[in-house]
């Protein structure tokens, strides 16, 4: 058992990796078993396809890199805030250090994501409900401390922050200017508090 467990972690993180910096439909399943040097029966003994494959990836990514974005009720404002930005800007450092920059695998699986792979798909929009609700406590935290406006619709800034997080990811891909990412991120909760 704790064999399998391994081998499918060593699988997900290869996964990861390639799904970040090349994109889902880009990676065949080639590529994943050169990466962890497998036969393909071993594949799909874990997966019963690439699309499954690619759900476990994500929630994978989730637990190891995301859980550092939770927010802490038991902690103020300030510290929630805080520590969030500095684990985004630790995911952006992580992205530039390959080249070509390899991005988030969640949003490269977000922009592929269609009616072609509906079980990604459903996982996806799951991990996104969970992701705004967590920036939303944040947020609504804020302005039980006075640091956000109570005429503020704080999922609407949850989705605000959300769209900032992926377009300076984007760009973070173009330039790879990692500074200007962080800034952007930094800039869009201080328009948003007071």
């Amino acid at each position: 058992m704790p064999q399998a467990k391994t081998s499918r972690e060593t699988i997900c993180a290869a996964g990861e990796t390639l799904f970040a910096q090349y994109g889902y439909s880009a990676v065949g399943i080639k590529a994943i078993l050169d990466a962890v040097n497998i036969p393909k029966g071993s594949f799909y003994h874990y997966f019963k396809s690439k699309e499954a494959f690619a759900v476990c990836v994500a929630k994978a990514y989730v637990t190891n890199k995301l859980t550092c974005i939770d927010f802490d009720p038991a902690a103020d404002f300030k510290h929630n805030l805080s520590a969030m930005l500095t684990a985004y800007h630790q995911l952006l450092d992580d992205m530039v250090q390959v080249t070509p920059v390899k991005g988030c695998v969640l949003t490269n699986m977000m922009i592929e994501a269609n009616d072609n792979f509906p079980e990604l798909s459903a996982a996806l929009n799951l991990i996104y409900q969970d992701w705004i609700e967590q920036l939303s406590q944040l947020f609504l935290q804020g302005q039980q401390q006075g640091f956000i406006g109570k005429e503020r619709d704080t999922r609407f800034l949850a989705n605000v922050f959300w769209s900032q997080w992926q377009g300076a990811v984007l760009r973070l891909k173009l330039d790879g200017d990692k500074l200007a990412a962080k800034r952007t991120l930094v800039q869009s909760v201080q328009l948003m508090t007071r």
